[in-house]
């Protein structure tokens, strides 16, 4: 139960995190467009968010990577919930070390330095991982006694992230409506798996 609870937490208090800082830091930043920029433009070099937010995000990768791989031992063994919770820990990664390598000012791809490529590279490969997470843990649903409607949720979270994640580049206007709609699908599906661990019967261990 221990083990479940510290689960749950991690979850839950990474998702928290993620939530305060995109709208604390929406306030705090000049002129923020939820719409039309990227979340990491508030933890970019030279910002008065910047530190802060770069902060956050290292904290609540973390949290999301401790998550994703105690659930991996938590859920129902089998190499589609193993794999999906591996890479929802990918996910987890590229959040905490998009942190630690932020984006230059503005998030501008002209010119870009090496720590704004890493955070891209560290970012797309972790929200790429984070929906193939969904996919994989939504198909091992169907066979479990118990959470079994992380499958149909699995659908509606997946789908929508995976339309969407083509669609951060700054070719598209409303990109950071796309981010968005990634980000809340990554959150509503890791609140639903949180809480199958956290409620599943301990004979299910």
């Amino acid at each position: 139960m221990m083990i479940r609870n510290l689960a749950f937490g991690s979850a839950i208090l990474s998702l928290l995190i993620m939530a305060g800082l995109t709208i604390g830091g929406g306030l705090i930043y000049p002129d923020y467009d939820h719409l039309t920029q990227f979340i990491s433009e508030m933890g970019a070099t030279g910002t008065i968010t910047g530190p802060t937010v770069s902060a956050a995000f290292i904290v609540s990768g973390m949290l999301l990577t401790l998550f994703w791989l105690l659930s991996a031992r938590l859920l129902p063994g089998s190499f589609l919930s193993i794999t999906g919770c591996g890479l929802g820990a990918v996910n987890g990664l590229g959040l905490m070390f998009g942190g630690v390598f932020p984006c230059a000012f503005e998030c501008s791809l002209a010119d870009p330095t090496p720590s704004a490529i890493l955070h891209d590279v560290f970012g797309g490969i972790g929200y790429l991982a984070g929906i193939a997470g969904i996919c994989l843990i939504a198909l091992a649903a169907r066979r479990w006694t118990h959470g079994r409607f992380l499958y149909p949720l699995g659908l509606a979270c997946g789908i929508p992230a995976a339309a969407a994640v083509w669609l951060l580049h700054p070719g598209f206007e409303w990109y950071g409506a796309a981010q968005r709609v990634v980000e809340l699908a990554l959150a509503i599906f890791t609140i639903a798996v949180a809480l199958t661990v956290r409620r599943a019967p301990e004979s299910a261990e």
